[in-house]
């Protein structure tokens, strides 16, 4: 599939890299501020790094979705983005994603000339409104339960999640999206118990619906506590174990934090294979 300018084969593990231009994201909430702004020089410095370890895509994000997020403005969200997204696309030839579930951040990043719409909110009417007629890459995550609270009370079978799935892909080929431009993602942490984010992961294998490039994100996440009993800056051998296992079960995209890390298992998986 094509995102921006660049073509992504099926045949590949792809690394997108978060930037997460937050104060209060999980993980790493907080690094690109300088008092309440955003320091652009830092979040270049940032890419710039990210770029130099292996980052295929770049997914930006300006407002947490963590268990118990406050959500904030449509207008807050994008006076993080915005100057970001135009300070990267100045400088740095690589495709941006931006991770939001508002039609109306995604039809302001579009006219910036984001190159991707990573959904959360599972294409909401508004989403769907945003994204139709637009030549923008887009990602479908399932996510019943925006809020994430009491993850640990939901429960979902792989079978239900299909067919959620199947709707909401029917309804993109309703609308005449360019379903080459689709990927979807299972939602790990998104609407789920750390137990159902689990059998999820066992079933990588099973997840390419209508045939659909599939995106991995689990980096650092409570499932890897939930396993190994680690703090949340400890679940790096954790992450690197689903990369691998995505890589074996030929998903296209992997979502992280540290690239370096995922780029090198990466480089060594595929001399080996």
């Amino acid at each position: 599939m094509r995102i921006g300018n660049k073509e992504f084969a099926r045949d590949k593990t792809h690394i997108m890299a978060i930037v997460n231009l937050t104060p209060d994201s999980f993980y790493d909430g907080g690094r690109f501020f300088s008092d309440k702004d955003i320091n652009i020089d830092k979040v270049l410095y940032y890419v710039d790094n990210l770029i130099k370890d292996g980052a295929d895509i770049l997914d930006i994000g300006g407002e947490s979705t963590r268990p118990g997020f406050k959500p904030i403005s449509v207008d807050e969200e994008l006076s993080r983005i915005i100057p970001a997204i135009r300070a990267i696309k100045a400088n740095y030839d690589i495709p941006i994603s931006v991770d939001t579930y508002k039609g109306d951040v995604a039809r302001a990043v579009i006219e910036e000339k984001a190159d991707m719409i990573n959904d959360i909110g599972f294409l909401s009417d508004n989403m769907l409104q945003a994204i139709k007629g637009n030549d923008v890459a887009y990602c479908l995550m399932h996510n019943r339960n925006i809020s994430n609270i009491n993850r640990d009370d939901e429960t979902i079978t792989m079978e239900e999640m299909y067919n959620e799935f199947h709707n909401k892909l029917i309804l993109l080929e309703e609308y005449e999206f360019n379903n080459s431009n689709v990927v979807i993602d299972p939602g790990i942490g998104f609407g789920k118990s750390n137990r159902d984010d689990i059998k999820i992961l066992n079933n990588m294998s099973k997840l390419s619906i209508h045939d659909y490039p599939v995106l991995i994100g689990a980096s650092n996440k409570s499932c890897i506590d939930y396993v190994t009993h680690l703090d949340k800056d400890d679940r790096l051998e954790g992450t690197l174990a689903i990369t691998a296992k995505a890589f074996y079960n030929n998903v296209s995209f992997v979502r992280v934090h540290n690239v370096r890390s995922n780029r090198l298992l990466l480089n060594m998986l595929n001399a080996i294979k």
